[in-house]
């Protein structure tokens, strides 16, 4: 373990979200708070936030730190962690891999996106990148098998931030027990501007379930 992951102490909760109630919709999350400069501060980019080449492996410059759902309002709801990892690893991974825990509470649904910098819902410029990214890929398995992702590559966006990702793509999948490729389609889109939220998921609970729901992640990359 790192101090990256001092994220999991975040004080994300008690921040008022509009439209973040029971009938939020979680394919479709809402803009996230986050720090906001100063007035009359404009927002400086991180230091050494050059262009970086394909392939881009997420975990060398995204961190697991925007909450949504119920990971936004309680700070137990969503434990990722970085040593406790599937078993065996992908044939030529990279990058860090995952280990997911959400536990439902009054929301029932849960997110996560990989933002850069830590934190950053809009306030700072996000992570340039070589343009010609076809695909985002990564493994994921389920500890029981059957649980629904929708995923998303890009599309935080807050209109009270200046800035925000220029595009974003959604995806489903369906885990098994098996870690398992997947990549979705990116192609085409325009993130010159710099993408905040490289890689993100939300689960949305069965009906009643209280127990924890955990799932695995290796290997996310952006790929031409």
């Amino acid at each position: 373990m790192t101090t990256r992951w001092r994220w999991m102490a975040l004080a994300m909760i008690g921040l008022a979200v509009p439209g973040l109630g029971c009938g939020a919709d979680p394919s479709n999350p809402p803009s996230m708070p986050g720090s906001e400069p100063d007035a009359g501060q404009p927002a400086q980019p991180p230091a050494g936030n050059t262009v970086q080449s394909l392939p881009l492996t997420v975990s060398d410059y995204f961190f697991p730190s925007g909450f949504m759902g119920d990971g936004q309002t309680s700070p137990t709801a969503i434990v990722v962690s970085s040593s406790a990892c599937q078993q065996p690893r992908p044939a030529g991974a990279v990058g860090d891999c995952y280990r997911v825990a959400f536990t439902p509470g009054e929301l029932g649904w849960a997110g996560v996106y990989w933002q850069y910098p830590e934190s950053n819902w809009g306030a700072s410029p996000g992570k340039r990148v070589e343009a010609g990214a076809n695909r985002v890929t990564f493994y994921a398995a389920g500890a029981v098998g059957g649980e629904a992702l929708q995923l998303l590559i890009g599309g935080e966006s807050n209109a009270k931030l200046p800035y925000q990702d220029s595009f974003k793509v959604m995806a489903a999948i369906a885990l098994t027990r098996t870690l398992t490729q997947y990549q979705v389609d990116i192609s085409g889109r325009n993130y010159d501007s710099g993408v905040l939220g490289a890689f993100g998921w939300t689960l949305v609970a069965p009906t009643g379930a209280k127990a924890p729901i955990v799932f695995f992640l290796d290997s996310i990359r952006w790929e031409q």
